[in-house]
């Protein structure tokens, strides 16, 4: 069985020695061969998109050059759930299977493929909340005309009568100069409400 590691430690002064060894005790245990070796130093809050070693393990996965990925613990994968499933998933899809040291996780056994169904359950429903909370957020930003990210959300009142001034005749930046809103916006509130009024 062709194995390779995947050690991160958040910073220099963490000890990367503690997971060599505990992976090194296992890869002996299970007679496995080690073929190549990963290891960075990076925050864990640092999306897998910005980890060059966990990139570069990922690109030889693609290349079959292992069987195995061995790592001390899940966190050492991703800073989220999702980020984790997503690196278990690409992997599964070149026939990789990972082994998870402090957990015993085995992603090639029948428990080992329930655990990696069961976490992406979770991620699922970890998106479905964050977009829920984000859609009620808005909603509730917009009765108050607050802001949201860089610029001010548009309130209904503020839709409504963009919609009747346009009707009325209004050009884009008379509507803009009325309701003190970029054209943009104005443009991307009578796009919506063509859409929903044709919809209707």
């Amino acid at each position: 069985m062709r194995c390779v590691t995947y050690k991160r430690i958040s910073t220099q002064h963490q000890d990367i020695e503690n997971q060599t060894d505990a992976i090194n005790k296992q890869i002996e245990l299970l007679d496995w061969e080690c073929v190549a070796e990963y290891s960075e130093v990076i925050s864990g809050t640092k999306s897998r998109d910005t980890r060059p070693e966990l990139r570069r393990l990922l690109a030889d996965a693609r290349k079959r050059k292992f069987d195995r990925v061995i790592v001390y613990e899940l966190s050492r994968l991703g800073r989220s759930i999702v980020d984790v499933i997503n690196t278990i998933h690409e992997l599964a899809e070149v026939g990789v299977n990972i082994f998870v040291v402090k957990n015993g996780i085995d992603t090639s056994t029948s428990q080992g493929k329930i655990f990696a169904n069961f976490i992406n359950l979770f991620s699922e429903l970890e998106h479905d909340f964050l977009i829920s909370r984000q859609k009620e957020s808005i909603k509730r930003i917009r009765k108050t005309g607050g802001k949201w990210g860089r610029g001010n959300l548009i309130t209904d009142e503020i839709r409504d009568r963009i919609v009747v001034l346009r009707d009325e005749g209004f050009s884009y930046r008379g509507i803009s100069t009325e309701c003190d809103v970029a054209v943009s916006s104005i443009q991307y509130v009578l796009k919506t409400h063509s859409m929903t009024s044709e919809a209707v």
